[in-house]
């Protein structure tokens, strides 16, 4: 299973593609830098972005509803800004059964490009790319959560059939103690018709002299 898990990871990471176009956003259409996801939805795309930036980082994504857009105002990524802040504007779209992502990087207002800072955008593409690792290792978490979960259901069917085994166990001895005293009542029951029948015997033995007496009277 774990090795199973470690190739998941790996093809899931090397699956995501990173390449640099000019895209429209709500700054004008803008140098980005656009990352394929596989197998992933756009909710679970961005909940990790917000995780990656606020754990690496130290950044708040903040979401504006009017540009559908996720925006990091002032961030202070070091290898970004060199010395400066920064901010970064990100959108997620449905693309197949994945996510496309587009990251905007304003540099005090000019965008980010390979061409003018080949550098920083470097940087950037290992900004990207451990989020798309991030992305992995969140598709594998989920995997394992949902695969404890069914263990934890079987294992509870398993007690269930364990405590049923024990019931249907208690159930024979009661039904074998139930069938031993029912023998013994048989027997009792047998001998006490035995009784009665010789008492009736007797009664009607008793009977037949008092009714000679009565005729003989």
């Amino acid at each position: 299973m774990l090795s199973f898990l470690l190739i998941f990871v790996t093809t899931q990471f090397l699956s995501a593609q990173l390449y640099e176009k000019a895209v429209p956003m709500s700054e004008g259409s803008n140098n980005a830098l656009t990352l394929s996801l596989p197998r992933i939805s756009v909710k679970d795309a961005e909940k990790v972005w917000q995780q990656y930036m606020d754990d690496f980082y130290d950044s708040k994504a903040k979401w504006n509803r009017k540009t559908k857009e996720w925006i990091i105002t002032d961030a202070d990524i070091v290898a970004l800004g060199r010395g400066k802040t920064i901010d970064m504007y990100t959108t997620f779209d449905k693309s197949g059964d994945g996510v496309k992502v587009n990251l905007w990087v304003d540099l005090d207002g000019e965008f980010l490009t390979s061409r003018e800072y080949p550098d920083r955008y470097t940087d950037a593409e290992k900004l990207m790319m451990r989020y798309a690792l991030e992305v992995a290792k969140a598709s594998v978490q989920e995997e394992l959560d949902k695969e404890e979960k069914e263990l934890d259901r079987m294992e509870t069917d398993m007690r269930k059939l364990k405590n049923a085994n024990e019931r249907y166990h208690r159930d024979i001895e009661r039904a074998k103690d139930a069938i031993k005293k029912a023998e013994e009542d048989i027997v009792k029951n047998v001998r006490e018709q035995e009784d009665t029948l010789k008492k009736i015997e007797l009664q009607k033995e008793l009977l037949d002299q008092i009714r000679k007496k009565l005729n003989e009277l």
